[in-house]
């Protein structure tokens, strides 16, 4: 597959079309997950300035300093990279790349993006620290409030085929599955939810998973808002397990999670396996026949952190895929393939 440069000029389009109130979520308007050319309205929460090829150092610029007597969800990330800009990437923009991490296997480009899409008004913060696409923390300052201002993700949008105008469908895969291991603070007054965020068809269908939450009593789910369209059960072979997913469906948003008081810090799922119910159900009113993938990414919707330091994890990740064709050694390459045996060490 030939690499092509990211769209801008459509993600841009795209970013102001997708735009979708949501009732849960953190009850947030949404911004395409980390898309190229996605800013955050309001103040930075800093600059970026690449130190060394692969790694950056972020200066705070307008954010709130961290209090003294904050504290956080886990210890120190040793990163690699580290941004306190609201757009920040790591790698930063124009660095090479993490060689032989994240998402492989096509050509578009892996990052872990801090993505302040919709900062609050007044002071705040939020640092991320990444050693790999599979490995990272972000520390935020928010206060609190039950709307999303942020998507810090692992993110690959998909290279468009050489000729056309989308990247591959999603029938060019047989396989889709992926797993996660998180750590949340679980303080009252934190708003957040660990999620997939997957994008179609020039980000114009959007499906998320969202796995863990914290602050339901601050915003109630699905289920408790009476927005349940049905509930699948998904998994039970191989080695992931049976588990029941609520159906929510606002526009082109389609949300998949558990029910009130079911969290998964940890798990695995069958990603295909929900992208094509959607695409079986509905008479296309969910997923339309032959959906293109265009992003897949996996972080935290973050609202509130009750303006305290608090500091969110992702401490293993994964997103494994199977061509649906082979052909020997001219099969065509559209393997998804996130490197994930990453050694357990102390943080």
């Amino acid at each position: 597959m030939t690499s092509l440069s990211r769209p801008g000029v459509t993600v841009a389009a795209a970013i102001t079309s997708a735009v979708i109130v949501a009732v849960v979520g953190c009850s947030a308007t949404h911004s395409p997950a980390s898309s190229p050319t996605s800013t955050s309205a309001g103040t930075s929460a800093g600059t970026s300035a690449g130190t060394s090829a692969g790694t950056s150092t972020g200066t705070s610029t307008g954010t709130s300093t961290p209090s003294s007597n904050a504290t956080t969800s886990t210890s120190a990330l040793a990163a690699t990279c580290t941004t306190s800009a609201a757009d920040g990437s790591c790698p930063p923009d124009n660095a090479p790349r993490w060689p032989h991490t994240g998402i492989t296997g096509t050509t578009g480009d892996v990052a872990v993006d801090n993505h302040v899409w919709s900062p609050p008004q007044g002071q705040w913060s939020q640092v991320l620290r990444a050693a790999g696409p599979n490995r990272w923390s972000v520390t935020a300052n928010f206060p609190t409030d039950t709307s999303v201002h942020s998507y810090p993700n692992t993110d690959q949008i998909q290279d468009w085929i050489d000729g056309t105008s989308r990247p591959a469908a999603l029938s060019t895969w047989k396989t889709m599955t992926s797993s996660w291991s998180v750590n949340m603070s679980t303080r009252p007054e934190t708003v957040a939810e660990a999620a997939y965020d997957l994008w179609f068809d020039d980000w114009n269908q959007e499906v998320m998973i969202q796995v863990a939450f914290t602050g339901d009593k601050l915003r109630p789910r699905c289920d408790v808002n009476g927005d349940v369209i049905n509930t699948v059960t998904f998994g039970g072979t191989g080695d992931v397990p049976a588990r029941r997913w609520n159906l929510c469906v606002f526009d082109s948003e389609m949300i998949w999670q558990p029910a009130t008081g079911t969290n998964y810090s940890s798990g695995r799922v069958d990603v295909m396996a929900m992208l094509t119910w959607l695409e079986n159900h509905g008479d296309g009113k969910y997923l339309p026949a032959n959906p293109t993938l265009t992003a897949v990414s996996f972080g935290f919707e973050i609202c509130s952190t009750g303006g305290q330091n608090q500091t969110f994890q992702v401490n293993n990740f994964s997103f494994d895929a199977t061509p649906a064709k082979l052909s020997g050694t001219n099969q065509v390459e559209f393997v998804v393939h996130v490197v994930t045996r990453v050694r357990e060490s102390s943080l």
